[in-house]
């Protein structure tokens, strides 16, 4: 069995990459918490690429295992340059880091500064894998497209905020209010590159 740790501490991003990856065989997801670090690693690069790497090279660092990690940026079809999230979604108000409440309600207030029928959000994925025994990198990219809500629903997926207003391409309900395999096919479709990439690691 194959021991890969998952470099996040947000409960809900864990949730999802071990949906995404469950039916890979001879692999096992470890994380941070298995291992007692508590540490955070800083993301002070400006492309989710580059976050990516650095955040698996540190962990990988710290807990001398195969890690990967995984970084996102976000641009939508309505704010302007200056106010795109870009990599700073948790902390592209103030730069300072947002509890779910406070994002939630962040959108909310520019929605209403921005009316717009057809608010759309693309995002950037990013998923680097390093190995601290053999120094092996590997980096994939990934897309999402996703359009907003005319209402915010009232389930809130914790590490996912967000995911109460967006609703994913093709389909016409938000993120919170879909099943598991709903969430699965989703995933599966836009995030393909990363489950390639895994594979070939065990290859």
């Amino acid at each position: 069995m194959f021991e890969l740790l998952i470099a996040t501490h947000n409960k809900g991003k864990i949730k999802r990459y071990e949906r995404l990856f469950f039916d890979i065989k001879n692999l096992k997801l470890i994380t941070l918490t298995d291992l007692n670090i508590n540490h955070k690693v800083d993301e002070p690069f400006a492309t989710p690429r580059e976050n990516s790497i650095f955040k698996a090279q540190e962990y990988a660092k710290l807990s001398q295992r195969p890690t990967i990690a995984i970084d996102e940026a976000a641009k939508t079809n309505f704010l302007p340059t200056a106010e795109q999230p870009g990599v700073f979604v948790r902390r592209f108000k103030n730069k300072q880091e947002m509890s779910d409440v406070e994002m939630l309600a962040v959108w909310k207030e520019i929605f209403a500064r921005y009316p717009n029928a057809h608010h759309q959000f693309v995002w950037d994925f990013s998923l680097a894998y390093f190995n601290p025994e053999n120094r092996e990198l590997k980096t994939v990219s990934a897309v999402q497209v996703d359009k907003v809500a005319l209402e915010f629903s009232d389930i809130i997926d914790p590490g996912y905020p967000m995911s109460s207003f967006l609703i994913p391409d093709g389909w016409s309900k938000t993120y919170s209010e879909m099943s598991e395999d709903e969430l699965s096919q989703v995933d599966q479709k836009n995030l393909k590159p990363f489950i390639d990439l895994i594979k070939s690691v065990l290859e």
